[in-house]
């Protein structure tokens, strides 16, 4: 079974609207460097099912991806996805399910499995509440930490503290030949997490910042910078890629003595369209 990385940046992506910080200036020069919002595909090894983990901004960018990868001549009207998990209800992780909307493609039946409260959300607010009721999504509530069987992999959730404005935030655990972690928010770090991190072969994490100066709003977009997460990992044994960049993550630059040093500790940086066998 495969995990493709479809987008490893933050809700608003690299280049970041109305930016022109060097990592921004530089994905505008060159696309290498360009960094699409937060989600993974799970595509099984038959290639027919492909589940991804949120809907960022950058959907119909990430349908693209995937379906090169399935390498499916689709009919019109039609995504290469079986189904949709979210793990919140913040912009950068649920946004895309707009397109999927009559304003777009129109599809219908799209199952989007969530928690209870985002299931809440997507009923009644608009526009997803819009969707629901034109059958574009079916919001499909699960329990928090029951384990669900699918095609070729099974995936439970955690609790995550993140800033829960309009619904609660999940992490989940994909069980197929390896254990992973898919963790692309969190505000604090507890130890309960740092353990179902630790228990897995691979985990997928929050690495928004790599330090507190990054942003001087840090009181308000609390994300646990990567020099401290390294620091509390720094013994694990599991894989660890970073993830959720925001733009003004200095391990970005390729040259940057921030990501050589990442990368000397043994930690993973996480790019678009990277396959990672599970």
């Amino acid at each position: 079974m495969q995990l493709v990385i479809l987008g490893s940046g933050q809700d608003a992506g690299v280049p970041q609207i109305g930016c022109y910080c060097g990592n921004c200036v530089k994905s505008r020069e060159d696309k290498a460097y360009q960094r699409l919002g937060p989600s993974i595909a799970l595509i099984t090894s038959n290639k027919k099912t492909c589940y991804i983990i949120d809907a960022s901004p950058d959907l119909k960018v990430q349908v693209d991806i995937v379906n090169k990868l399935m390498l499916k001549e689709l009919p019109a009207k039609s995504v290469p996805i079986t189904g949709i998990f979210l793990t919140h209800a913040h912009f950068g992780h649920l946004a895309g399910l707009w397109s999927l909307g009559k304003e777009c493609i129109d599809i219908k039946g799209i199952t989007v499995h969530c928690t209870h409260k985002l299931n809440h959300f997507l009923n009644s607010q608009h526009p997803f509440k819009h969707m629901t009721e034109q059958g574009n999504i079916k919001p499909t509530p699960f329990e928090i930490g029951v384990l669900q069987e699918f095609n070729g992999f099974s995936i439970s959730s955690f609790e995550v503290p993140h800033r829960n404005e309009f619904a609660d935030t999940v992490g989940y655990i994909i069980h197929a030949t390896k254990t992973v972690v898919y963790l692309p928010d969190i505000d604090d770090w507890t130890e309960e997490i740092l353990t179902i991190i630790e228990e897995a072969d691979i985990a997928l994490i929050d690495a928004t910042f790599y330090t507190k100066a990054e942003l001087p709003r840090m009181s308000n977009v609390k994300h646990p910078p990567m020099i401290e997460t390294m620091e509390r990992l720094k013994d694990s044994t599991t894989e660890i890629y970073f993830t959720h960049f925001n733009h003004t993550n200095k391990t970005l630059d390729e040259t940057s003595k921030e990501r050589k040093e990442t990368l000397e500790k043994g930690f993973k940086l996480a790019f678009d369209g990277q396959i990672i066998e599970i």
